[in-house]
C-alpha cells in the first residue's frame, strides 16, 4: 500500500494548516499533514523524514524568517516544493526575485485555483512554479442552458436560515446563474450582494464543463480568503449557488463545518427544484423552410407615413380564355348544292359587295322619294310596332 504524502506547515497562527487541509479534503486527497510550531522544530522533522510539499508563513520566530527557512529547506531537502503562503500586510517580492528563488511565493487573498493547481502539482511531482499559471486555452465558452427552474421560496427559506445558524455565517446569499438575487439571509449589508453575485457566474460555466469531464452531476466548493470577509460558495445543481460570507479571520477555522452542513443544504435545495437542478435545455435549431420562388414586393410611400410598407401580395388570377364560337350544326344538309359552284360568276359576286351596288340596293328598298312616313318606318323594322 502507497503511504499517503507528507505536507510539512509552519505557521504561528495555525490558519496553513487548516486551508492546507481544506484543500484536501476538496480534492478528495488522502495526506498526513504535520503542523510545526517553530522554524528549528520544523527543519529537525524535515531530517526525520520525505516531505512532499513545505508550507510556511513569511513571518515566524526570533531565529529566522519564512523565506530563510524555505530556502534552508530546499538545500537540506531538494526533493520537496516549499511554499510560502503570505499575508496580505506582508512585503511583495519583484520579479527577478521571484524568478530566481528555490519557492513559490503567494499572497492572500488566496487565488483558490491557484492554490488548488500548486497543491495537486506538488501531490503529483508536478511543476509547482508552471502551477502558478492557468493553463494555456483555459478559458471556457458560453454555455446555453435554456431557462433557469424556479424554486420555492418560502422552503429554501427556511433552508437557508438553518445553515445560517449551524456554520455562524455573518450573511448567506441564493443567486441564480443569470445573476439574480433570490434569498439573502442575515447581515447582508456589509457586502455589495449584486456585484458578489456577478464576479462568481463564470462558476457556473465551470461547473457545467467539470460535469462533463468527471463523468456525472459535478458539486463544488469554492473558498475567498480576504482580510475583512471570508467566502464560501456551493454550488446548487447546476442553475443556482449559496455564497456563505463569514468574518475574515473566521473563515479559516469553518472548513469542516460549511463541507458538511453546507453540503447538506445544497442538497436539500437540489431535492426542491428536482431534476431540473441539473437538466440544461440547449436551444434547437431552426431550419428555414425553403423557399418556392422568389417574390417581388412593391414599396408604397405615404405622405401621412414616413415609414414604407409592404402591401399584402394577393395571388394573381389568370382570366379564362373565351370558348370559340360554334356553329349549330346543319342537320339533313343536301350537298347538291355545292354542284353548280363550276358555272358561279366570281365577278357578280365581287360587284355584290361593291360600294355603288350597295348603295344602289338601298335606294331601291325606299317606298317613293322624299321621307318615309311612321308606317313605313314600322314596316322597315325601324322603330317597333305598337300593340
Amino acid at each position: 500500500m502507497v503511504a499517503s504524502p507528507r505536507i510539512i506547515t509552519v505557521d504561528p497562527t495555525g490558519n496553513i494548516s487548516r486551508v492546507v487541509r481544506a484543500a484536501a479534503d476538496l480534492l478528495n486527497r488522502p495526506i498526513i499533514l504535520v503542523d510545526m510550531p517553530g522554524s528549528q522544530e520544523a527543519l529537525a522533522e524535515i531530517k526525520n523524514g520525505s516531505c512532499k510539499l513545505f508550507f510556511t508563513s513569511v513571518e515566524l520566530d526570533n531565529d529566522m524568517k519564512g523565506i530563510q527557512l524555505a530556502i534552508q529547506v530546499r538545500r537540506d531537502s531538494p526533493d520537496t516544493h516549499a511554499i510560502i503562503l503570505a499575508e496580505s500586510d506582508d512585503p511583495d517580492l519583484d520579479e527577478e526575485t521571484l524568478s530566481q528563488s528555490p519557492f513559490v511565493y503567494m499572497r492572500r487573498p488566496i487565488d483558490v485555483h491557484q492554490f488548488m493547481r500548486v497543491l495537486m502539482a506538488g501531490l503529483d511531482g508536478g511543476d509547482v512554479f508552471e502551477a502558478l499559471n492557468p493553463p494555456a486555452g483555459s478559458a471556457l465558452p458560453i454555455v446555453e442552458m435554456g431557462p433557469v427552474p424556479n424554486i420555492d421560496r418560502e422552503v429554501a427559506r427556511a433552508v437557508i436560515d438553518g445553515l445560517l445558524t449551524d456554520v455562524g455565517a455573518m450573511a448567506i446569499i441564493l443567486s441564480s446563474r443569470v445573476g439574480e438575487v433570490l434569498l439573502e439571509r442575515g447581515a447582508v449589508g456589509y457586502m455589495d450582494r449584486e456585484r458578489l453575485t456577478q464576479a462568481l457566474l463564470p462558476m457556473i460555466n465551470t461547473t457545467v464543463e467539470m460535469s462533463d469531464l468527471v463523468g456525472g452531476r459535478a458539486s463544488t466548493i469554492q473558498f475567498y480568503d480576504g482580510e475583512d470577509y471570508d467566502v464560501f460558495v456551493l454550488s446548487v445543481g447546476l442553475h443556482h449557488f449559496l455564497c456563505i460570507v463569514m468574518d475574515g479571520q473566521a473563515g479559516n477555522s469553518q472548513f469542516g463545518a460549511v463541507n458538511r452542513f453546507g453540503r447538506r443544504a445544497a442538497e436539500d435545495l437540489i431535492a426542491l427544484l428536482g431534476a431540473a437542478a441539473f437538466i440544461i435545455q440547449k436551444p434547437t435549431p431552426v431550419e428555414e423552410a425553403p423557399r418556392k420562388g422568389k417574390r417581388k414586393t412593391q414599396t408604397v410611400s405615404s405622405e401621412d407615413d414616413d415609414e414604407d410598407f409592404v402591401p399584402i401580395q394577393r395571388p394573381e388570377i389568370k382570366a379564362k380564355e373565351p370558348e370559340p364560337f360554334q356553329l349549330d350544326p346543319i342537320e339533313n344538309l343536301d350537298f347538291s348544292i355545292f354542284d353548280n359552284l363550276e358555272d358561279l360568276d366570281v365577278d357578280d359576286v365581287d360587284d355584290v359587295f361593291a360600294p355603288d351596288k350597295l348603295a344602289e340596293m338601298a335606294s331601291d328598298n325606299r317606298h317613293g322619294d322624299g321621307p318615309i312616313d311612321f308606317g313605313q318606318a314600322q314596316e322597315l323594322g325601324i322603330i317597333p310596332k305598337l300593340e
